[in-house]
């Protein structure tokens, strides 16, 4: 593994870099922000208090290269453990007690000729010592039977043991895939001890704040599946029960029946978890030592789903309220003491979102992840006994003094009437007109930028397209998640349809709003989104000057042969997509690389060839069925190492690059 521990002489200056010690230079006009400073990677990533609060960890991230860093207060940063992201990736790191380090590691692999992620577990003392570079070694090779199955996923850690600081909860699955027994984890020796045995189905396990291993979740075929061990009570001992069940592509069944788990409450008799009420996923508690498993209500939405995770006090790990999204991200608290520190840390940072992301057991120190606007987040070191805040460092410091745009929600109709929401971003240069109720002063060149999922949105392209002089729309066309069921049932297996019509409604009203020039509209995005864009230009070209597509699907019934090879195929790509074989002439009707003959704009794809979750023949399909219609204007660009998130910044970079001379091509002639 390409991992190092070593120190480094300039450590002093990369940490005043990544934290934004230094002075920024004057900040240049909307037109010439540097591509690169929307291309780095996160300055800081996952900064987390150790336990006794003395001391900090976070990944620092510069020139493409990941670092871990250890720094106690008033003492220089250390550098433990990095990577130059070429082969391993960091995804995660954490406290094991003060003196040791928990790091998740993820990389590409080939198995039985499937490419799929592998993910590792890594142990390092704080101060770079005792390394284990593959901490469940010693767990494979210590059973009484030699395995059958070497884990795919090796970092899944559910919980701690408390009093054992040493001790993690481990889901390993040993014998088959999908099939994770539970096992004590001694950190520092490897040692292990089997908790809890595999349960039919059960994909993932949750532990509660005391160790126990208390819930499974699973699926055997479509019927998926919430176990649970309820506290033992008078005349009941505890035993694993069925606490819901349901079939995923029953709507009707979902709409009463599904439950997604969040958290147990320091008494592990109420379980927090997200449940549809009146079609919406709210917060609700159930209480597990009554039979009929009631449930509460406690937080729900008229218009939105409520999406979160669970607050707790350090302390005590008593549930204290929820960090939530609806249209919005707020929090709210059921605990007064909790309640008066957010009001107090709102205070010290007004006019901002604020909200804990790490602090000590004592629950006397805090970082906080603070944002403002659409702008990058900056973390903070709060020392609750005197309530100032103290600056940690910029996430993107590249960008923090640059004159980024505000996002403004909007809202249209589609052709057959379904309400659709949205985000417009306008140049810089135009948001004061924008803000004062005028449109820009004359039409502008405009990127309608479906989002990836189809559930998810991307936002670092919407700020870099705006600075390069272009609106942006991006619009939350149906089967985006956080609108209840029924919208999201509504994008199921209308890939390349009703989805796409969504898109292309949103067009439409961008010009008929008279924010972008008819003639000068492109179609980008990333996954979905880039196969949307490449649907727009087989269905709806005469609407789009240009497209481009990054790591997008281009024939569904291969993608669909490829996501077979994988557990879960029936409720993702299956519920998503269609069958193979029922749905295979709507699928042909819906790929683009089958289609490719009338595409007749220009065409820029770009893929990368470790990504493992499109497969990079799909963009290689597409190419090679653009060539063979023989399309005047399509170029294809491979990333060799790149991936389906960009986690590397030479790719980000790349792509930015392409992407931006590709557009202004097509975008700013004539200007």
């Amino acid at each position: 593994m390409p991992f190092t521990c070593r120190r480094v002489s300039h450590l002093a200056a990369l940490w005043a870099a990544c934290l934004g010690i230094a002075s920024a230079a004057e900040a240049p006009t909307p037109r010439t922000i540097p591509l690169e400073a929307f291309a780095t990677l996160p300055a800081i990533q996952q900064p987390r208090l150790s336990p006794d609060g003395r001391s900090v960890v976070l990944v620092q991230n510069m020139d493409g290269k990941s670092y871990v860093v250890v720094t106690s207060f008033g003492a220089k940063p250390k550098v433990v453990l990095h990577t130059d992201n070429h082969k391993y990736t960091l995804t995660w790191v954490r406290w094991a007690g003060n003196e040791r380090l928990l790091i998740g590691a993820r990389y590409p692999e080939e198995r039985r000729g499937i490419r799929a992620v592998e993910t590792r577990l890594i142990a390092i003392d704080r101060d770079g010592g005792n390394l284990k570079g593959d901490l469940t070694n010693a767990l494979r090779r210590g059973f009484l039977e030699r395995p059958t199955y070497l884990p795919q996923f090796q970092d899944r850690i559910i919980g701690t043991v408390p009093g054992e600081p040493d001790t993690v909860l481990l889901a390993f699955a040993s014998k088959a895939p999908g099939q994770p027994d539970v096992y004590r984890l001694d950190v520092r020796s490897g040692r292990s001890q089997l908790v809890q045995h595999h349960l039919g189905g059960v994909h993932h396990w949750m532990a509660d704040a005391q160790g126990e291993v208390r819930l499974g979740i699973g699926a055997i075929g479509t019927t998926q599946r919430v176990l649970v061990k309820p506290p033992a009570s008078a005349g009941r001992s505890p035993e694993w029960i069925t606490l819901v069940s349901h079939d995923v592509l029953d709507a009707a069944q979902a709409r009463v029946r599904a439950l997604t788990p969040l958290g147990f409450d320091a008494d592990p008799r109420f379980l927090y978890a997200l449940a549809p009420v009146d079609g919406r996923d709210a917060l609700v508690r159930l209480d597990l030592q009554d039979p009929a498993f009631p449930r509460e209500t406690l937080l729900a939405d008229a218009r939105f789903d409520v999406r979160g995770a669970l607050l707790r006090d350090p302390s005590t790990q008593r549930v204290v309220g929820i960090d939530y999204i609806t249209d919005v991200r707020r929090s709210l608290y059921w605990d007064d003491a909790t309640s008066r520190r957010q009001e107090l840390l709102d205070r010290a940072l007004p006019g901002r979102s604020n909200r804990v992301v790490s602090s000590d057991e004592g629950g006397q120190r805090s970082i906080v992840l603070s944002v403002q606007d659409a702008r990058p987040g900056q973390y903070f070191f709060m020392d609750w006994t005197d309530g100032r805040p103290a600056h940690l460092g910029d996430i993107q410091p590249e960008l923090e003094k640059q004159p980024l745009a505000t996002p403004r929600r909007i809202t249209l109709r589609s052709r057959d009437g379904l309400l659709l929401e949205g985000n417009l971003t306008l140049p810089p240069v135009d948001e004061a007109n924008a803000a004062a109720g005028a449109q820009p002063s004359k039409p502008l060149p405009a990127i309608l930028l479906p989002h990836g999922g189809p559930a998810a949105a991307y936002a670092t392209w919407s700020q870099f397209f705006a600075s390069r002089g272009w609106a942006v729309l991006q619009l939350n066309f149906r089967g985006a998640k956080g609108y209840g069921q029924d919208f999201r049932e509504a994008g199921r297996r209308r890939w390349g349809l009703e989805m796409q019509d969504d898109l292309a409604d949103g067009r439409r009203w961008l010009v008929g709003q008279g924010i972008a020039d008819t003639k000068r509209v492109c179609i980008v995005g990333s996954g979905f989104g880039g196969y949307a864009a490449l649907m727009g230009a087989v269905k709806d070209q005469a609407l789009y000057r240009c497209v481009v597509s990054f790591a997008g699907p281009t024939d569904l019934r291969d993608l669909l042969g490829h996501a077979q090879r994988f557990l879960g195929y029936e409720l993702g790509a299956e519920a998503e997509i269609g069958t193979w074989w029922g749905d295979r002439e709507q699928l042909r009707q819906t790929s683009p690389a089958l289609r490719a003959a009338e595409i007749r704009i220009p065409v820029l794809l770009m893929h990368g060839a470790n990504d493992l979750t499109v497969p990079v023949e799909q963009s290689r399909d597409m190419a090679d069925a653009l060539k063979k219609a023989n399309h005047a204007d399509a170029r294809y660009v491979e990333l060799p190492l790149g991936d389906h998130g960009l986690s590397r910044q030479e790719d980000r970079t790349r792509v930015l690059t392409e992407m931006v001379r590709f557009l202004a091509r097509h975008l700013d002639d004539g200007r």
